[in-house]
């Protein structure tokens, strides 16, 4: 886009419209008749305004948006051209914030220009808010990729992506019927063995779900990872390092004194010759026989925000040997 020099005090609306905004609305990526339309001089009925320093008796209100820029058919914005002798002033703001907030058109943005200034506004800040842009003419060359960043159609769908109505129960307070766990963690702090080298390590979780089973009852996903290779190794011949537990409650618990319990049962054959880290002697060693190992995993936790923390317990049973490794520690998790 070119920004030739102008004698401002020259034109008028039309030439604003014309010189100014068709030519910035063709560089952000919008046309007219296309998926990132542009609908122009649209009339606007309301009883009254939304401002709260307006009466209830004051007449009906007319207005004519002059710019809506629709994306996709999802998002719009809108600007609002004014001749380069009127002052965009908070008066003007807030008339063009009541086109924007128009139920006809619910903007997520609007902007006033008179030629010499373009502001940038946040509509749901409130027709008092101020700017998130604020540039004149003679610079607008050198924030064209601000403005891009703010206004263009990909960068409209980034920031506002369309959302899916969820009338599913929510998990607990702020949260989906379906969540996803972004990352949490895994800290041992006692096991029975007594092995240094355990209290202390930190398993990641590196992303899962929490969803609810057919029974409407709580199940948690999650993949987990620790820092030494062979524990990985064993957490995945073990089956630890992707954890799927049930829990009998609806929802999460708020409550640290009553915690939500999610439970599992897991049972894997290690087989005769296969080398896996041994917790007694912190070495791998093959196993003279077949192994079967029965996992017991129990988390207890209640929910803060949007984190669900508490106390977490496994227990390893090796059948053979009558071996049984208990372990202790506490976790916390991320949901959104």
């Amino acid at each position: 886009m070119e920004f030739p020099p102008y004698d401002f005090d020259a034109l008028n609306e039309t030439d604003i419209r014309e010189e100014i905004i068709a030519p910035l609305l063709r560089s952000l990526g919008y046309r007219s008749g296309t998926e990132n339309n542009v609908i122009r001089e649209q009339p606007l009925n309301y009883a009254k305004s939304f401002l709260g320093r307006k009466k209830g008796s004051d007449p009906v209100l007319r207005g004519r948006a002059d710019y809506i820029c629709e994306v996709q058919q999802q998002v719009r914005w809108v600007i609002e051209a004014k001749s380069p002798d009127a002052a965009l002033d908070r008066e003007v703001e807030e008339q063009s914030w009541s086109y924007a907030n128009h139920p006809e058109i619910r903007a997520v943005y609007f902007c006033l220009t008179n030629g010499r200034e373009f502001k940038i506004f946040q509509t749901n800040r409130g027709p008092e808010a101020p700017a998130i842009f604020h540039g004149r003419y003679e610079n607008l060359e050198k924030a064209l990729s601000t403005i891009h960043n703010i206004l263009s159609p990909v960068a409209i769908l980034r920031d506002y992506p369309e959302q899916a109505i969820d009338r599913g129960e929510p998990i607990g307070p702020g949260l989906r019927s379906i969540v996803r766990v972004t990352n949490g963690s895994i800290t041992f702090h006692k096991n029975t063995l007594g092995f240094q080298p355990l209290i202390g390590l930190t398993m990641a979780i590196a992303e899962g779900s929490l969803e609810r089973n057919k029974q409407g009852r709580l199940e948690v996903y999650v993949e987990t990872m620790v820092p030494f290779q062979s524990l990985q190794k064993l957490n995945e011949r073990l089956g630890l390092h992707s954890l799927r537990l049930k829990s009998n409650d609806l929802s999460l618990s708020i409550d640290p004194a009553y915690p939500s319990r999610f439970a599992s049962t897991t049972s894997h054959i290690l087989p005769k010759g296969e080398t896996v880290l041994d917790l007694t002697t912190w070495r791998e060693l093959p196993f003279p026989m077949n192994m079967n190992v029965e996992t017991q995993t129990i988390a207890a936790g209640y929910l803060e925000g949007h984190v669900f923390q508490g106390d977490f317990q496994a227990s390893l049973l090796y059948q053979e040997i009558r071996l049984r490794v208990g372990l202790e520690g506490s976790f916390r998790v991320h949901l959104s």
